[in-house]
This record gives C-alpha cells, structure tokens and sequence, in this order.
C-alpha cells in the first residue's frame, strides 16, 4: 500500500527543512576509513525521525555513534542522569580490549542546518547548511570536539529496556527511592505512554536516588513501580520523561526502538514522536527490525543499509516490504509482472538486476487477453501490491485493441479516462517488433558470439549457422530447433543465452526495468 501522508508528517516535513535554531543534521558522510565494517557511504535525513533498517553487523549502530558524536554542548546542556558530560565522544561507542585495534584513518562529513555557524564567504550569515568533519588520523586522535556545533543528544542504547527488576543496582537501593519535585511534564508522560499502550494512567512520579530513578504509577487504582513494569512500559517512560525535560531541538537517538513493545504499540510511538517532533522540533534517528515501524514512517524516513564483502551500501526511501524481504532474506513480490509464456518471463528475469528480481513475482498468463483480463481484475480489486504487465514486442502496435478489451473486461466503469490511464501506467512490451525468441536470436546474431558459441562447445561459424536455421524455424520453434543442432537442453540453452545477451543489450531492458521501479517506489506527498 502507498503510503498516505498526513497533515502532521506534512508539517514535519516542512519545518525540518526550514528551522535553522534546531541544528538539524540533515546528513552523514563516511569519506574515508573502516569503522567497526562499515565502509564509505552516505546517509541522508529529510524527516525528522529517520528508521534504520539492515540485517546484523550491516553497520546500524555505528550509524547511531556517528550521529550522537556529530554535536558538542555546553557543561549545562542536558544529560542523563549517570553521565557526566553534556555531549558525546567517539570513546562513548568504540571501546577496545587489548587485542582489538582502534579504528584510524576515518574522516566523517556532517550536513547541518544551524544559524551557528561562524560567518564565512560560504555562509557570510553564519545560517543554512554548513559543512563539519571529525577526522583521526593513524595513531592519532579525534580532531577537536569542541569545535562542533552544539546541540542536546540523548542517546538510548538497549539497556534501557532491562527492567529495574533485573538490575542488581536498582534492587540494592530498593528501600532508599523517593518522590522528587513535580518537573511539570508528568501528565504529559503519562497521556503519551498511556495512548502507545492503550491504558490511562491515574498518576505518575519518578523516583529518584542519586543518579538512579525509578517510575511509579497509578493505574484503575493500583500503584506499582518499574520493579513490576515490563521492559517495554519501562523503557517508554524512560523516553518520554527524556522527551519532555530536554530543551527544544535535541536530538535523540534510539537503538533498536521497537524493543518491548508489541505490534500496535510500535505504531503508536511512532505517531506519539511525530506529534512531539512537531510540537519541540526534535529530531529521531533509530534503528529497527521491525516492518510496523518502517510502516508508520514516510518513505522519505526509511532507509536500508546492506554490507556486502566489506562494501556499505544505502539504500534511502526504502518500502517496508523490500527491507522485510531483504531481512527475511525472502523474495518480497512487490511487483507481480504478468507476460505471456515461459520464455517472455525467462528472458524478463534474466535482464533483471538480482535487486529487481528480489521485488518481483513474474506469472505467466497467457495470450494478450486473459492479460488484460487479469489486469482488470486487479483495477476492480486492488491488492497490497502492484501489478504490470508485460506483453511481447509484436503486440505493441496493438494499443487500441488492449484498451477496448480493457474496458469490456470492467464491464461497468464510471470513469473510461481514469480507467484507461491506470492501465496504460501499467502496460509495458518487451523489445523488438517480434515475439521474443526472434528478437534474442536477432541479437544474438548482431553481436560477438565467439564466448557463447564457445560455452555451447562449437566452433563460432558453426553456432552461427545453427542461428540462421533456428530464426527460419517458425514462430516459437526457434529454441527447440537451435537446441536440437547443438543436442543441448532448450531450456538451458535459452537462459545462457539471455545472460550472455543481457551484457550488451541492457539498455533494451531500461525502461521496463524504470517503469517497474516507478510502480513499487512511493510517491511524494502532495502539495
């Protein structure tokens, strides 16, 4: 499903990529260096809560460590209880034993929109988006924390959601917890915790002992503290009670944000932070498992991360349902693609990118009709994902007639033109003017088959031969005729040489391959 942007996503947007007072991080850049396997790479934020997807050890939580360290603050900026600085250093995430090797030789670029940036030709105003790196060099250090712009970080890694039960610290000083003066935000914690986890709370207090607190609460007329509170309950008043004692701006960064919580109550954290990003312009960046967060986020806040043999790569504005497959490791069929037999949706899938593939479900149908058929089915219908279809290339002067069918498939349509529209946005044909084994062998005749003809164990001229015989064998028999000179398997024949074909033909592919990628990205919000 496309998703649906509403007024409060469309006011995020909007004031996040104008309020200069908030130091918005707008990007990260890894220029240069390893740091804990990930490589090069860019991530962007144009929403003010970002999600982080990928599989384990993809480098999620290292994007995390490079935002918290992107700001520096002052000794009375916020801090958690426990900490004893305002701001982040890289020594905070990267921590070695004697055998490891600390990372060196990084270099990482930060985008920020801020109106404290010092006046320079660039920003003679010292506002808008500047530029600032941390560098460290082999055997060397961090370049100056001080020289960065400031701003409240918070970060929460999973040990927030170890319940206090659980705590061999928190159950030492059981007996010494007590009430602190009322902060003000209490009621407003509480509401907030109450919607995520459909629940009203009478009352609620922090405790306090030290640099130690403990939530307690009144609900349907039983008080209990953390000590009898699930993790998750735990760990969202922990954020929120956060949320609300921080300045305005900060930004926060969460670690597995989804953790403790059940399906709805994902949902409904991530609608309760929509609605203080908006109210206190703070800023989100976490990191997820879960397809209930990636859902209840505009594409804009998505993105996945992949590494592959030490190669990082970022994949932005990602769909739900493209990250669970990747995550799952299974094909997402995004995307069904009708065509009409086993060879159309042999040579579709074999200039296919492997990414493209993993999205897609190709079906063959049958003839042009029961295409159009299905097609009108999915018009009357609309399922969860998208459809297409994909005819051969000798159908392609046949517009008028797949329209009239079209519409007789509908059988009643109020609306011909709108109707017509959505079919044409989904109605491709494969290359060439012909059906498609006379197009492969056609190209394959255009260009060097000397590997080819090689790998099918004959001589060059030889296999060309065998290809002028097999184009003179009549519609659809071309395969089984080349097959039977070259006394292989049809079937195998074909695919090696769709993949041969697929190196220097691409480029015939290309607008399917852009007009099935347009049919499963998602579409900006509206003006």
């Amino acid at each position: 499903m496309k998703y649906l942007y509403s007024q409060l996503d469309k006011d995020n947007l909007k004031w996040f990529a104008k309020d200069t007072t908030v130091s918005s991080l707008f990007q990260i850049d890894l220029l240069k260096g390893y740091l804990r396997g990930l490589s090069d790479c860019r991530i962007t934020f144009v929403y003010p809560i970002t999600a982080i997807a990928g599989r384990n050890r993809s480098g999620k939580s290292t994007v995390l460590a490079m935002a918290a360290c992107a700001f520096h603050n002052g000794q009375d900026g916020f801090k958690l209880p426990g900490r004893k600085v305002s701001y982040y250093t890289f020594s905070d995430f990267f921590i070695q034993s004697l055998e490891e090797v600390p990372p060196e030789g990084i270099s990482i670029g930060y985008r920020i929109l801020s109106d404290e940036w010092a006046k320079s030709k660039r920003l003679p105003k010292g506002v808008g988006v500047g530029l600032q790196f941390r560098r460290k060099k082999e055997q060397g250090k961090w370049n100056k924390y001080s020289k960065r712009i400031k701003r409240n970080v918070v970060f929460f890694g999973v040990e927030r959601v170890v319940p206090p039960a659980e705590k061999s610290v928190s159950k030492s000083y059981r007996t010494r917890f007590s009430k602190q003066a009322p902060a003000g935000w209490e009621k407003k914690v509480s509401k907030a915790v109450g919607r995520i986890l459909g629940t009203m709370y009478d009352d609620f207090k922090m405790l306090t002992y030290g640099k130690y607190h403990l939530p307690i609460v009144t609900a349907n007329g039983v008080q209990y503290s953390g000590f009898n509170m699930g993790a998750g309950e735990n760990a969202l008043f922990e954020i929120f009670s956060t949320v609300y004692a921080t300045p305005k701006g900060t930004l926060l960064v969460i670690d597995e944000i989804e953790l403790g919580l059940h399906e709805d109550a994902q949902k409904n954290l991530i609608s309760e932070l929509k609605d203080v990003c908006r109210q206190r312009h703070i800023q989100v960046i976490c990191t997820t498992h879960s397809p209930a967060i990636l859902d209840a986020v505009p594409p804009e806040a998505r993105c996945y991360i992949q590494n592959v043999s030490g190669k990082t790569t970022v994949v932005p504005e990602v769909s739900t349902a493209y990250a669970a497959g990747q995550l799952s490791g299974k094909r997402t069929n995004e995307l069904d693609i009708y065509v009409e037999d086993d060879i159309s949706a042999g040579l579709t899938e074999s200039f296919m990118s492997g990414d493209l593939r993993k999205r897609t479900n190709i079906i063959p149908i049958g003839s042009p009709i029961p295409i159009i058929h299905q097609l009108a089915a999915k018009y009357k219908a609309p399922r969860d994902f998208e459809c297409m279809a994909l005819m051969d290339g000798d159908k392609a002067t046949l517009i008028a007639v797949h329209k009239k069918h079209f519409l007789e498939s509908l059988e009643s349509c109020q609306d011909e033109e709108k109707a017509i529209e959505w079919l044409m946005q989904r109605l491709v044909f494969l290359p060439g003017a012909t059906w498609p084994e006379q197009w492969l062998l056609r190209c394959l005749k255009s260009v060097d088959t000397g590997g080819l003809a090689a790998l099918m164990g004959v001589k060059p001229e030889e296999f060309r031969t065998y290809l002028e015989e097999a184009m003179a064998a009549g519609e659809h028999n071309e395969i089984h005729l080349l097959s039977k000179r070259l006394c292989l398997d049809a079937s195998g024949i074909f695919i090696i040489a769709c993949r041969w074909l697929a190196q220097s033909q691409s480029n015939d592919f290309q607008s399917i391959h852009e007009r099935a990628m347009k049919l499963i990205s998602y579409s900006p919000p509206a003006e």
